[in-house]
């Protein structure tokens, strides 16, 4: 089983199959009736079917929802005979079997035949065994979606990432991002791609990222997305840092003191220090100096001197020299 599936099922456990379509219970007189889901809908990605509805918060008299405490969801299959029967049975304590994002409960079906005609519809029910009215039905015929992308690579830059891919003709595309191991519903980008490439930015440099491309055929007005192609990248600064700023020195007793700017480029891990007399330039520090500021406690019987300031980042990259700074040791 690939990794992918593994991490879409650990958030998405199936439930067990647990009755026919039968009729509900009476409805207790007097107790309030959840009102029916309008909004179920089918979703084809990652090669599954992702039902999802709007959680109800209102019953049927208008009046807010207090115990509500699952979900029955009914499928049908035309050409397998019999018509509903329970196909989830989910019970919001569980937190296993679907996930919600948004108010929006998802749950996904990967037990569907090339060709058939399946119908969904939802019930709620509450801690008084109370079931809602039914909800709009959802329809679809299932065709095969489309096999993941080919020659799919990720080229890391300076806070993005470019991904390019193989493009084939009648196939648009979707750019999946996993955050922090969750499983993404919603590529990153905001409409299927027509085109063969993707730039994801405003990202951390140093941190890896993982994508997944995937293809998306639209058959009778209906997105067939499936499995995807995964690649891993990691962006970082290209070149060497910028040089660092604001360098002030002062003379105290035999030494001089060195301050400057911290750097704000999150790859910069230190600085190197320069003394300059008559031309001649010294690196005066033995390790890396992790602070924004130096002592050089043996300047020498020079005169005057300068001194400048370079940034250094992970990869041992140094930058331009800072502007110097004069100091004047014998008046």
């Amino acid at each position: 089983m690939k990794p992918k599936r593994l991490i879409l099922i650990a958030s998405l456990i199936c439930l067990t199959l647990v009755a026919c379509g039968k009729k509900g219970n009476p409805v207790p007189k007097g107790l309030p009736v959840p009102a029916g889901v309008g909004d179920l809908r089918g979703d084809v990605k990652d090669g599954l079917l992702f039902i999802s509805f709007t959680i109800p918060t209102k019953n049927m008299d208008g009046t807010d929802i207090k115990d509500l405490v699952g979900f029955r969801i009914l499928k049908s299959c035309g050409g397998c005979g019999g018509g509903f029967e329970v196909w989830k049975n989910i019970a919001l304590t569980d937190k296993q079997g679907y996930t919600i994002r948004n108010n929006r409960l998802y749950a996904y079906d990967d037990d569907l035949r090339q060709g058939f005609d399946y119908a969904y519809k939802v019930y709620a029910y509450t801690g008084k065994k109370v079931e809602g009215a039914a909800s709009n039905v959802f329809s679809i015929k299932w065709r095969k979606p489309p096999a993941p992308p080919k020659e799919v690579k990720a080229a890391p830059e300076d806070g993005r990432v470019f991904l390019s891919w193989k493009r084939e003709d009648n196939l648009s595309y979707n750019v999946y991002r996993p955050e922090k191991g969750i499983y993404p519903l919603f590529p990153v980008n905001l409409a299927p791609l027509s085109a063969s490439q993707f730039t994801d930015a405003n990202l951390q440099n140093g941190q890896q990222y993982r994508y997944e491309v995937r293809a998306v055929r639209v058959e009778s007005g209906v997105p067939y997305e499936g499995e995807g192609t995964s690649v891993v990248a990691t962006p970082e600064k290209q070149g060497p840092p910028a040089a660092p700023t604001g360098l002030k020195l002062q003379k105290k007793g035999g030494g001089v003191i060195l301050t400057w700017v911290a750097s704000s480029e999150s790859d910069v891990v230190g600085y190197n220090v320069y003394r300059v007399f008559q031309g001649k330039t010294e690196k005066i520090n033995a390790a890396i100096v992790k602070e924004t500021s130096f002592v050089d406690n043996n300047p020498g019987r020079e005169p005057y001197l300068s001194y400048y300031v370079t940034s250094v980042d992970f990869k041992g990259r140094e930058s331009p020299p800072s502007k110097e700074a004069f100091v004047i040791l014998a008046e």
